[in-house]
């Protein structure tokens, strides 16, 4: 019994040995704590000198297209629109008839007049033969200088009548012939006012025709620039709807303020271009003030929502800056706050 004892207790002391061997308790140990790792050399990132730029302002003013020649044709006489033969976009020739209206009323004085001619005629043919006969019988002492004074006088009336029936007759002519409404020169036709059937008074619009090489932008812009915009200044003319997009020059500057609006009126051609017709919007940039900006390429500026942010190269250390960008030009961008010039910029 005692032996089995012995037995047991050798066992458990080797079993004891064996686990602090594992644990490691027969080696030396080392000290707690973090083992240094050697610290890599940071390379040397691509960076661009931020540098500033002289910038000039721009100004953007909305306008109408509108044509310099343009023709607002109204009627000349009473009475019902009978034939149309032009419509708004249609190509006219000067005196090309556009409309006619019937005008019984002028028919008949023209009529009128035309036999009112006639009797003249008849009574001046008349008065200048008693005129020559009593003449040649004043003449021979045959009649008295009374007739003979009677005769003439007569025949200046009738040469009188005669001339007042004449211009009567090219009146009522003249009169008729404004229910023919013609082309007052080549252009194009902006618009249509009036229908078949309808009855039209002296001054009611007919049609509106233009001259399409005299197509012009016409813009009110705010008076504060008004030093800014002279005659022959370059701007850019713009109109959207037909991608129309030019260089012009103002061509007048309408020195009279709108007091309501406070605004000038300037006008700048426009070449003639597919679709260009007045009415069309467009829009007018020119130039203002010139100032120094700070201009980065677009590239160095990350954008994530709304935070726009920047590399920065500094005491041996790319930190990010928060920026604030403004107007872009081609590959570069503007910075309006939170870079200075100078600053090393990261763009790799």
């Amino acid at each position: 019994m005692k032996k089995k004892l012995i037995l047991a207790g050798v066992f458990l002391g080797g079993l004891i040995l064996v686990l602090v061997y594992i644990q490691g308790g027969f080696h030396s140990k080392v000290p707690a704590g973090r083992t240094p790792v050697p610290a890599e050399k940071q390379a040397v990132p691509k960076t661009v000198k931020v540098e500033t730029a002289r910038s000039t302002s721009t100004v953007t003013a909305s306008g109408t297209v509108t044509s310099r020649e343009t023709a607002r044709i109204a009627s000349r006489t009473q009475g019902y629109v009978v034939e149309i033969n032009a419509e708004a976009g249609d190509t006219v020739k000067k005196g090309q008839p556009l409309l006619r209206i019937d005008n019984k009323e002028m028919a008949e004085r023209e009529a009128q007049a035309k036999a009112a001619l006639e009797s003249a005629v008849a009574e001046l043919i008349k008065a200048e033969k008693d005129y020559e006969r009593y003449k040649v019988l004043f003449e021979k002492e045959s009649i008295a200088r009374k007739e003979f004074d009677d005769a003439t006088a007569r025949y200046e009336t009738a040469k009188a009548a005669e001339r007042r029936a004449a211009a009567a007759l090219d009146e009522a002519r003249t009169m008729l012939s404004f229910g023919t409404v013609t082309a007052p020169f080549d252009g194009v036709v902006a618009s249509r006012e009036v229908n078949l059937g309808d009855l039209v008074n002296p001054g009611a619009p007919l049609f509106r025709v233009y001259m399409p090489g005299g197509v012009e932008l016409v813009v009110p812009v705010g008076e504060q620039y008004a030093a800014n915009l002279k005659e022959g200044t370059a701007v850019t003319v713009k109109v959207p709807s037909i991608q129309l997009d030019q260089r012009s020059t103002i061509r007048e500057v309408v020195p009279q303020r709108d007091e309501r609006t406070r605004t000038i009126t300037v006008k700048a051609p426009i070449k003639e271009a597919p679709g260009l017709n007045p009415g069309l919007y467009g829009t007018l940039t020119f130039d203002t003030q010139t100032a120094e900006v700070v201009m980065v390429p677009r590239k160095a500026v990350k954008i994530v929502g709304q935070l726009e942010t920047a590399r920065v190269f500094e005491d041996a250390t790319v930190k990010i800056r928060n920026v604030k960008t403004g107007r872009t030009s081609g590959d570069m961008v503007e910075i309006l706050s939170g870079l200075n010039a100078g600053e090393e910029l990261v763009v790799d």
